[in-house]
């Protein structure tokens, strides 16, 4: 591996997102996970980069087992590819991976914003207004960096699961952030972006006037839009 690839432990949780006390690192592995998620984030890591135990644990300096332990978070994450007796890699992604991130995905947006809605205060949702007015933009045209927009649109998401006050939906639905960039990025074919700047004002207007059937059902549509991207190609 270059020596320019994984050369610190980092947080990278919530990256570009929400507000909010940076994550508490819990152990190495946490440490670990959160370097390797980033790096194959911004590409130092390529699909089908080995992530050899014995060579990590040597650059990170922590135990085999602690990189052992990241690497089964990082396959839960469906971010690398287990290999029997052979090194792991990081994954290639596929229209039928990208289905499976995003239906994973689907479940926990469609939570947040049930629970988000109903718990959020007036504040809160002025809030969510005034950071969908910034999302909205990204989408002003089709010249527009699409895979920007998309992170727009998936923090309004991790947002409302913010606000829905149960911290185990929102460090789920946080985790789920690089493996769904990395697959929008690398899979999905260029969007309407009329249709989402009308997604962003309908989530917004459901939020204001407390609809939580009508925002769940946007969101469900929303995720179905972006596959239909992917699974077209």
């Amino acid at each position: 591996m270059p020596d320019r690839r994984i050369d610190r432990l980092n947080s990278t949780r919530l990256l570009g997102g929400i507000e909010q006390p940076p994550p508490v690192i819990t152990s190495r592995a946490d440490a670990v996970v959160d370097s390797l998620a980033h790096s194959i984030e911004s590409g130092e890591l390529a699909p089908g980069d080995p992530l050899s135990v014995t060579a990590l644990a040597q650059r990170l300096t922590v135990a085999a087992a602690t990189v052992r332990s990241a690497l089964g978070t990082l396959e839960s994450m469906h971010l690398i590819e287990h290999r029997l007796n052979r090194a792991s890699v990081v994954v290639t992604p596929t229209p039928a991976w990208f289905v499976a991130v995003a239906a994973e995905c689907s479940g926990l947006s469609i939570a947040a914003a049930d629970l988000g809605i109903a718990e959020a205060t007036e504040a809160q949702i002025a809030d969510l207004a005034e950071r969908a007015a910034t999302v909205r933009k990204l989408w002003a045209s089709d010249e527009s960096d699409q895979v920007i927009g998309a992170e727009g649109l998936w923090e309004l998401l991790d947002l409302l699961a913010v606000f829905s006050r149960n911290r185990h939906l929102s460090a789920l639905h946080a985790s789920k952030r690089t493996a769904l960039v990395l697959g929008i990025r690398s899979l999905s074919r260029p969007r309407n972006p009329a249709m989402l700047r009308s997604v962003v004002d309908a989530l917004v207007a459901a939020a204001r006037d407390r609809d939580r059937l009508e925002a769940t059902d946007l969101v469900r549509d929303l995720y179905t839009f972006v596959v239909d991207g992917v699974t077209e190609l």
